[in-house]
């Protein structure tokens, strides 16, 4: 095999690796005690989790296994619309994921889900951003839809760039194809769910 070619690989497979670790430690499992997981993003570098809304169902007791242990976990906020869920995970922590303006997210784009898909802790998959699908009355972007592998336990995980840029959290499979909430949306959710807090 050629040398150049050789290195290239090797050091393509590092650096998924290391997407890999940098993920891994920036989400917990999600799970209520109707039976629903998924997956939740540390975001803001401690004890706030962001995962799907239906990970997260309202008046339901709910957990979060951080660093092994299940910890119970409070509902912040809830967006049915947005199908998103803010929780107060204690002791929650992990890297802060750069957040990736969706206007800048083009088609054809590499793009990594990571989650617990059907049990499989801490599983990666590769695909591309497939199209931007956008609000029919506002034409702003509503969904990344993504030619990535998902299933049930990806729900509510991050879908980040080839640099670990948050472009989406993963919320369900159409026609075969990952779809995922803008991470600009998210992004929003949450800071007026904590201006509302605080309010």
């Amino acid at each position: 095999m050629n040398p150049t070619a050789l290195g290239a690989a090797r050091a393509a497979s590092t650096g998924l690796v290391s997407l890999g670790e940098l993920l891994r430690s920036a989400v917990v499992e999600v799970r209520s005690e109707q039976g629903s997981s998924g997956t939740g993003v540390v975001w803001g570098g401690s004890e706030l989790v962001v995962t799907n809304a239906h990970c997260a169902p309202k008046g339901v007791a709910l957990e979060a296994d951080v660093g092994g242990r299940w910890r119970g976990a409070s509902l912040l906020a809830y967006h049915p619309r947005h199908h998103l869920a803010l929780l107060s995970v204690p002791l929650a922590s992990g890297p802060l994921l750069e957040v990736r303006d969706i206007d800048s997210v083009r088609v054809g784009e590499l793009v990594f889900a990571h989650g617990h898909p059907l049990g499989v802790r801490d599983a990666l998959a590769m695909g591309v951003v497939h199209a931007i699908a956008r609000d029919e009355r506002t034409n702003t972007p509503r969904w990344v839809v993504a030619d990535v592998r998902l299933a049930p336990g990806n729900s509510g995980g991050p879908l980040v760039d080839a640099e670990g840029r948050l472009v989406g959290i993963n919320s369900m499979v159409v026609n075969g194809l990952g779809v995922a909430i803008p991470a600009t949306l998210v992004q929003r959710f949450v800071e007026r769910a904590l201006a509302q807090r605080a309010a």
